[in-house]
């Protein structure tokens, strides 16, 4: 009997509760509009406070120790959605330095702004003498100009950057090379050949730029050629010539491919200077994306995975 009244007292006592709580809730709604209306800049103040801390993101932890490079240069820039950027590591950005194959990121889009793509192009005498130990193609064979950016990407081709550069003539081609690094603000950045071989003197000038160049080159690339990028991020591409018939298996020099979760990356190696990286990356929770750039390394691929997990452990997103 006890038991069933109190259960009757308790359903009873439910409207009355719950309107509690909504009465509740909308005196505390009624009161904070009130207080707004009466001091709008309570208002505004936490507007800006949601937007700084905002802009702020990602946060550095504290909880790692700064990362140690031995590399002579080396960035890790996110470009924000909104495209504004921030520096999440730097060492040396901007000090002037060979760039290696790093080059054929201005060499492709130079292609791409000025060349039409379904072009053949003939592979000379003077291209496959270009020193290099990937994509080495053969005097005679036929290729779109479309289909030579693989080997140019992909392997590093320095045949391929040769014989694209021959379509307007070497010294032209580098010409437009420079006007567009000029045009980009790339005020640390020279070229004097489209392949970014080493010069045959070390009194001669060779190709060279900065991080901090390579990242605004990236940018570009990122917004403006995406097509470069889906080549930098394939790992294996059989070439044919425009008459059907195949000629190379291509396989990506980017040995992170496989290891690291990226949208793609540019590779490069001289014995002046060193091993060069560009990686490109979606920055967590959809923030934009990372670009990180090495430049002077003894173990590219090592450093750059060690800056790629130090970045992931070193700041909240």
């Amino acid at each position: 009997m006890l038991i069933r009244v109190f259960l009757i007292s308790f359903l009873v006592s439910l409207p009355f509760w719950w309107g509690t709580n909504v009465l509740g809730e909308k005196l505390e709604n009624f009161f904070f509009w009130q207080e707004i209306s009466q001091n709008p800049q309570i208002f505004t103040a936490q507007v800006n406070l949601e937007k700084t801390l905002e802009s702020l993101k990602p946060f550095r932890t504290g909880e790692v120790e700064n990362l140690e490079i031995e590399a002579k240069s080396a960035v890790s820039v996110l470009i924000k959605n909104d495209g504004t950027s921030k520096i999440l590591f730097e060492k040396e950005k901007n000090k002037k330095l060979p760039i290696a194959s790093l080059t054929k990121l201005m060499t492709v889009l130079v292609v791409l702004e000025n060349y039409d793509l379904s072009k053949t192009v003939k592979i000379s005498k003077e291209a496959v003498s270009q020193e290099s130990e990937f994509g080495n193609l053969k005097i005679g064979e036929k290729f779109s100009v479309a289909n030579l950016l693989y080997p140019l990407l992909m392997e590093s081709s320095n045949d391929a950057a040769y014989a694209l550069s021959e379509v307007i003539g070497e010294k032209e081609f580098i010409d437009l090379m420079n006007i567009k690094a000029a045009n980009l603000d790339l005020e640390k950045t020279f070229f004097v050949n489209p392949t970014g071989l080493d010069p045959d003197s070390l009194n001669e000038l060779t190709n060279y730029s900065t991080t901090e160049d390579l990242v605004k080159l990236t940018d570009y690339l990122l917004k403006n050629q995406p097509k470069i990028w889906e080549i930098l991020g394939t790992l294996e591409f059989d070439l044919y010539s425009p008459d059907g018939i195949f000629h190379h298996r291509l396989k990506n020099t980017n040995e992170l491919l496989k290891e690291i979760p990226q949208i793609g990356g540019k590779t490069g190696w001289t014995p002046q200077a060193q091993g060069c990286l560009v990686l490109v990356q979606k920055a967590p929770e959809n923030g934009g994306i990372v670009i990180n750039v090495i430049l002077g390394s003894e173990n590219r691929f090592g450093e750059m995975k060690k800056l790629v997990d130090w970045l992931n452990q070193a700041y909240r997103w």
